[in-house]
């Protein structure tokens, strides 16, 4: 498993790479008569709330919004914002408040400066929820409501924010002749709509068979090796894996492993049926990828082989799941092959970019297993088990000390019906 800042089963392209930041506008051409140009005046940022302001900061959905009811009983609205600093000062994240563009602007969430220090990813090296002139970032959000809320067409942001000019580098460092920083100025405004979808999620039957299977790098509010992957693929941007889980299984002592880690025949759910969650068309079958050795990510792995051995499946609709990491020599589909929901489509391995056996799942709006974007599924029927309460005791690969891993049985449990299971949640599939 993973936690936000140390992936260890990375399962596609874990990491967050971003396009280069804006650096402003195109020079005004050169004016054709002996004439003084006219002058203009730059306005300058002004504190306030009006509704047309100056901001330094740009800021973009990577895409619309897909609800999705999970395991917690709370409908999700997980999305990510594409924010841009191309103004001249550095640019400090306050807080930002998800509003209900549809039913008056009521607030829905509110990111806070602690929220914002785990769910900002800059690009840059900026500390925090800041970005310097030129720097990029990605803010992930996870607003949530109860599922009989009204469900908004649109949602808009309040943006508070602080601006604070640039320092030159000679004026950081640690000497005591230091000059004081500028001081910043407050700016808060309201705006960045955000279409909301209505189209439900699909629904689907679990995977795999079985108890004690452990939803890794799942939705929706914890920056994972899934949910922090927005990667740049052929120049646009991207969010496959927003809503993908990977499932390992513990025994019944709640251990990952049972001998050698560095052994594939260790996990004890190696080899396991994967199935069909779906109806559907096969469109993609690759096979012929060897197994990697559990405890580490593999070199040389490109975006064609992350994957590993995979397969696609068009559910129809303009929905496409992956099942990803399966066993060399295992898959029982072909390309243009129908199969039917339960269907046995290969075995659990560890093929590509995996350190650990799993099953990689998730649903796209098309075949490329990463230039697509990730939509929401619930699964029919599962059982909650509890919940991993210890996440680093998934990541302990010593030899011969597999740990138990800690769960939380109270949390999640019980029979859960058209939910998402949600991170590090245990689960049983009847």
């Amino acid at each position: 498993m993973t936690t936000a800042t140390r992936a260890r089963v990375a399962v596609l392209l874990a990491g967050v790479l971003t396009a280069c930041a804006p650096t402003g506008a195109p020079p005004a051409p050169a004016p054709t008569s002996t004439a003084a140009p006219p002058t203009t005046r730059v306005p300058t940022l002004e504190p306030g709330t009006g509704a047309t302001v100056l901001t330094p900061i740009a800021v973009s959905p990577v895409a619309e919004i897909a609800p999705v009811l999970g395991a917690d009983d709370r409908v999700h609205l997980a999305y990510e914002l594409a924010v841009t600093n191309p103004s001249s000062e550095e640019v400090h994240l306050r807080s930002v408040t998800v509003l209900d563009g549809t039913h008056g602007d009521s607030a829905l969430s509110t990111l806070d400066a602690d929220a914002l220090g785990r769910l900002f990813r800059p690009a840059g090296d900026s500390p925090g929820p800041s970005l310097r002139p030129g720097e990029s970032g990605y803010l992930f959000v996870d607003a949530t409501l109860a599922p009989d809320a009204p469900l908004p067409h649109l949602v808009r942001h309040r943006f508070a924010v602080a601006t604070q000019p640039a320092q030159a580098p000679e004026d950081v460092g640690p000497r005591d002749t230091d000059p004081a920083p500028p001081p910043m100025r407050d700016l808060e405004f309201t705006g960045v709509p955000v279409a909301v979808t209505g189209q439900p999620a699909v629904i689907l039957a679990p995977p795999l068979r079985g108890s004690g299977w452990v939803v890794g790098n799942g939705c929706c509010d914890t920056i994972t090796s899934h949910r922090g992957a927005v990667l740049p693929i052929n120049g646009t941007v991207h969010a496959a894996e927003r809503f993908a889980v990977d499932l390992v299984q513990l025994d019944a002592q709640r251990r990952l492993y049972s001998g050698p880690p560095t052994d594939v025949s260790s996990y004890r759910y190696f080899g396991t049926d994967v199935l069909s969650a779906a109806d559907g068309m096969v469109v993609t079958a690759e096979d012929g990828m060897p197994e990697q050795t559990p405890g580490k990510l593999p070199d040389g792995v490109t975006v064609q082989t992350a994957a590993g051995n995979h397969v696609v499946v068009d559910l129809g609709g303009g929905r496409f799941a992956l099942y990803a990491h399966l066993q060399p020599g295992s898959l029982r589909v072909r390309p243009g092959q129908q199969v039917r929901t339960g269907d046995v489509i290969g075995r659990l391995g560890n093929s590509g970019n995996t350190d650990t056996p799993h099953l990689h799942f998730h649903v796209m709006d098309g075949p490329s297993p990463l230039e697509s974007n990730g939509l929401p599924f619930v699964l029919s029927r599962f059982t909650g088990e509890g919940v991993v309460s210890g996440e680093e005791a998934l990541e302990e690969t010593t030899p011969g000390t597999a740990p138990v891993i800690p769960v939380d049985s109270g949390r999640l449990a019980g029979p859960h019906r058209d939910q998402l299971p949600l991170n590090l949640q245990m689960v049983g599939f009847g």
